[in-house]
């Protein structure tokens, strides 16, 4: 099965609405919520959309349905009040295809409890309104579970001359990306294009710290190709940021200029700070952060960056040398993994991290958001899919471990077989889940969940928030200018 099970959008007050409360309609900001349902659920091959007989969650599908060619089919067992086994009866009988079922929130989170239990520790109990739970599975077993925030819907947003085209290139330890992406004025992105090379500069990192000629070379080339691929896609800004490998080798400053020239752009080699917070401000956009705070991480090929916010602040950023690629050189080089190299292993993340926890526990973070490549490979891993859609995917510490130890007693010819396998992270993963299980371990959190955006998605947010910082202060500047007569 495959259900999508929707909390109604926000509604008009119940204090102010003095007629029978099934006929209470959403609010503006409801409506539009509901559009950001349609874009969310594009190209989903709905079959069915269910809703409760209450005016507010008709409102929420309704648009939906309108875009899918379907009919709302009201449905009195998921309306308020109604019976928590009726409701899993209903579920029940959905069979295989997809289907949208809008509901209330005193039924809601029974019925995730019911269908994954866990999943909702691991959001700290929220079931806010026009939030979404996806669940796919075998019914009658546990089912994969993800979690999607109320969308954000901006009347208008797109209009002509608002959309800017932008460019990011992440020169990684691990590998260089190019996301191209239209980027609103709110902060909605639409992906254009994307590239991948794959480089392991942070391994290549000699014992003099300097990146071999060669390997310099490669990333020149790559690059190049990089930025072509970016003037294809019609790029109007490209921005060009560093990591861990040009950060700690003798010769990244170097090396920065020389991919500058190749992208036609400044390379920004950012500090594990500055890192942080780009991430942190994607997960701010993509994740819906409220006033709870949470722990945003990253963990890359040459570092690992933490930080603990919510939707208004950051209180904690730092940046470890815990990354992939580094530590499979220099602690876990063997396949499969020894149980020596896993216990050298573990015991490195651990002595890192207990300076932090103290730290981290004092800021009570109610859910950890996880970004980078090896969360998302691990998360296809648990899919058993190589293109599976990630957003929100939650992972729990027991199926964190439990991957931990599949991965690093298979050899690498084992983890090409396994399905849902990045070929190109086959030799990394073991090292990677091991790091993040140890993590969630230590602080004692319920598990992750997998986020789809990261430090591209931030670098874009912050290009556009200067840039409508700078609309701002025109006319202001203009209002202030010298006047005539």
């Amino acid at each position: 099965m495959k259900l999508y099970l929707i909390r109604h959008a926000k509604a008009e007050s119940r204090a102010s609405w003095w007629h029978a409360d099934v006929l209470r309609p959403l609010s503006a900001e409801g409506h539009g919520e509901a559009m950001g349902l349609v874009e969310r659920l594009d190209g989903v091959p709905i079959a069915r959309v269910i809703s409760s007989p209450a005016l507010r969650c008709r409102q929420t599908v309704e648009p939906l349905a309108a875009r899918l060619g379907l009919t709302v089919e009201i449905e009195p067992r998921l309306g308020e009040g109604s019976s928590m086994g009726e409701a899993m009866a209903l579920i029940g009988s959905l069979g295989n295809r997809p289907v949208v079922l809008c509901s209330h929130g005193d039924l809601i989170p029974g019925l995730v409890q019911k269908l994954a239990p866990g999943a909702l520790e691991l959001e700290g109990k929220r079931v806010p309104k026009g939030s979404t739970w996806v669940f796919q599975g075998t019914y009658g077993e546990t089912l994969r579970v993800a979690y999607l925030p109320p969308p954000r819907h901006a009347f208008g947003a797109g209009a002509e001359g608002e959309r800017l085209r932008i460019a990011v290139a992440d020169l990684g330890s691990t590998s260089f990306h190019m996301l191209v992406a239209d980027a609103m004025p709110d902060g909605h992105l639409e992906r254009v294009a994307r590239e991948r090379e794959m480089l392991r500069l942070g391994a290549a990192i000699g014992p003099d710290g300097l990146i071999p000629p060669e390997t310099c070379e490669r990333a020149v080339d790559a690059a190049r190709r990089l930025g072509r691929a970016a003037q294809r896609a019609g790029a109007e800004q490209v921005h060009a940021i560093a990591t861990a490998a040009l950060r700690d080798a003798k010769n990244g400053r170097k090396l920065a200029e020389q991919l500058g020239r190749a992208l036609s752009a400044d390379v920004r080699i950012l500090s594990g700070q500055e890192e942080a917070r780009l991430i942190f401000a994607a997960f701010r956009r993509r994740v819906g952060l409220g006033d709870e705070p949470a722990l945003g991480l990253d963990l890359g090929g040459g570092s690992l960056e933490l930080a603990v916010g919510n939707a208004s602040n950051l209180r904690f950023e730092e940046t470890l040398r815990l990354g992939v690629a580094r530590l499979h050189g220099e602690l876990a080089p063997s396949d499969p993994m020894t149980g020596g190299e896993s216990r050298r292993l573990r015991d490195w993340v651990e002595e890192s991290l207990a300076p932090l926890v103290p730290r981290i526990q004092a800021l009570a973070p109610e859910r950890c958001i996880a970004a980078g490549g090896t969360a998302r490979a691990l998360g296809r891993l648990l899919l058993e899919e190589e293109d599976a859609a990630l957003r929100g995917l939650l992972v729990t510490e027991d199926q964190l471990e439990k991957l931990s130890q599949k991965l690093r007693r298979s050899s690498h010819s084992e983890r090409l077989d396994m399905p849902g396998m990045d070929t190109r992270r086959a030799d990394l993963l073991p090292v990677g889940a091991l790091i993040l299980s140890t993590l969630v371990q230590m602080l004692r959190l319920p598990g992750l969940m997998i986020s789809d955006w990261g430090i591209r998605e931030g670098v874009i947010l912050s290009a556009i928030e200067r840039r409508n910082r700078d609309a701002r202060k025109k006319p202001a500047a203009a209002a202030g200018g010298p006047r005539s007569g």
